[in-house]
Parts: C-alpha cells; structure tokens; sequence
C-alpha cells in the first residue's frame, strides 16, 4: 500500500478509530458497560479531563464508531452495533481482558497446586497500581511462616519456570517471600497495591497481630475503620453496580479454588451479594449487625476493580476523612 492510501478512512479507519489513548479508553469503558453512558459516567470512569471527553466522544461520533443516545441533559453515548468494525472492536477488548484474567488464574492455579501452600499470595508494585509499561516485573508476593515460606517460593517459582508462564503472556514474574514479621516491618500496606492471587488479604494477618500485640486496637476501633470502609464502598457500588456482578464472578470462581474454611465466607458472601437489592446491601453493610460487623473485615470487591474504580474509591475516602 502506498502512503497516500495509509491516510484513507476507508482503507484505514483503524488509524482515526484507536488513534490515541484517550480514544482506547473511552471504547474500552463503553465496550465494557454494554450500555450507552453519560459523559458524566465517563469522567468519573477515566483519568480524561471533562474537556478531554467531550473531545473524544466527538472525534468518535465523528469517525462513525459511536453515537449519541438521547438528547439534552439525558443524552448518552453508545457503539454503533451497526458499524461494520464495531463487533470486531469489542472482541479486542475482550481478547485483552481475557488474556490477563487467563493469566492471573493460571498463576491461582498453581499456587493451589503447590505442596504447601501460602496463607496469601498477591501482585503488587506497578502492575497492582495500573501503571506498569511493557517490560515492567510482575511482582508476586507469598506469605507464610518463616519456616515454609523459602520453599513454598521456590517451588512456585519453579512451577511457573516449568510451565512456560512468562514466555506463553510475554512478561516478567518475580516473587518475594514474606512472613508476617516482614508485613509488620513495612511503614504501610495500601490496598490500592494489592491485587489479591489467594488466600486472605494480608491485612488480615496485620490486624490479628495487632489485636493481640503490643500495637493493638480495641474492638471498637477497629469496627468503626470497617464502617468507614463500608461506606465508601457503598458510595462507589452505588455510582457503578456493575462492581457487584463481577464480584459474585470472582467469588464464585475463588469458591473452587480455596480451602473449606475461608469457603464458607465466600459462599457467604455470594449469597449476600445475589439476594440484596443495593438498597438492602447498603443498609446491611453499615448496619451494626453481628453478622454485618464480622464481614466488613472481608469485604470481597477490591480484587475484580479496574484502575479508575480504584482512584475513585481512594477519592471517596479522601473526602470522608476530609469531612
């Protein structure tokens, strides 16, 4: 193809369609919701500035890959399902998707397959947090007891070596052993860098400590940072319920993964999520049930966020701290 034709919107429209980041990641987010979505919605869901998504929802308008929904303070935008791309567009995205959540089951698989197997694995750094470039280490971590934790890593290391993990998604994979005094020793431990592999989220095995040495807190303290918690939750399920479904997905596919005692919350914690409208979610969540108070130690949805969810859940607790 000569140059001239490499600018052709009929030859290439590939070039005007994905032809930025901004314009990716608006598709991405109206591929994902299946529904048409406000600006508004996809502010909140991206990093764009308000200017930066009017402009891009232009361009695409414009390109003929999507279209507005409505009109005046109701209009929405949606994929043109007629668009002779479209339905190849979407099967990116969900090619994309697929890839990582195959590669972050295969990992769960062979932690569960392991001889001795951890207390808590988890990704952190820069693949946790969303910011991590092409070439960019997958850090893995295992905690267990220091008398397990040398072998448990090496065998998983093994495994994933063994396997052909890192050649098959084309990344880097390092794993770091830790015991519960190494969790101690860190000046923090932000669930924003955590995406949970297996197991109970380390800061489980922090407050346990904490309850029962000498950097303790009462009960009361420590129920009333879960209610803080709970509420920010509530106010981001209520801005994108989508949270939930996928939720009861990752639950459902943890459930048949773990040992029987953390099963039994799961299991718990999927019925819950089945059966209560939002309303009723909300309401359990900050209620000051036994039962209420016992599961908000193990709210189940950090691990299936996206990066904007996240960034909006750490901006809403901000703003309640701040009030």
């Amino acid at each position: 193809m000569d140059k001239l034709n490499q600018n052709s919107t009929l030859r290439t429209p590939l070039n005007d369609i994905l032809g930025s980041k901004g314009h990716i990641i608006i598709l991405r987010q109206l591929s994902e919701a299946k529904n048409p979505m406000s600006h508004s919605e996809l502010l909140e869901r991206t990093n764009l500035s308000r200017q930066g998504v009017y402009d891009v929802v232009r361009r695409l308008v414009e390109n003929g890959i999507i279209m507005y929904v409505g009109s005046g303070k109701q209009q929405q935008v949606a994929i043109r399902k007629d668009f002779p791309l479209s339905n190849i567009i979407e099967k990116l995205f969900e090619a994309e998707k697929k890839r990582f959540n195959d590669l972050i089951k295969r990992i769960q698989e062979l932690i569960k397959n392991l001889e001795i197997q951890p207390k808590s694995a988890w990704i952190f750094g820069k693949v946790a947090l969303g910011v991590d470039e092409y070439g960019d280490t997958v850090q893995i971590a295992l905690l267990d007891n220091i008398k397990n934790i040398d072998e448990i890593t090496d065998e998983l290391r093994n495994q994933l070596y063994y396997h052909g993990i890192e050649k098959k998604y084309d990344i880097t994979i390092d794993i770091t052993g830790f015991t519960i005094a190494d969790l101690r020793s860190r000046s923090s431990l932000n669930p924003a860098e955590i995406l949970m592999l297996w197991g109970y989220h380390p800061q489980h095995y922090l407050k346990s400590t904490q309850e029962n040495g000498g950097n303790k807190k009462s009960h009361q303290e420590l129920d009333q940072q879960s209610l803080e918690n709970a509420k920010a939750w509530t106010e981001l399920l209520k801005t994108h319920p989508e949270i939930i479904r996928r939720t009861i997905n990752y639950l459902e596919a943890r459930i048949g993964q773990t040992s029987s005692g953390e099963k039994q919350e799961l299991q718990e914690w999927k019925h819950i999520l089945e059966s209560m409208s939002y309303q009723r979610l909300k309401k359990f969540l900050e209620s000051d049930s036994e039962r209420s108070t016992r599961l908000r130690q193990s709210l189940p949805f950090w691990p299936v966020l996206n990066d904007s969810e996240r960034l909006k859940l750490e901006k809403i607790k901000s703003d309640q701290s701040n009030k």
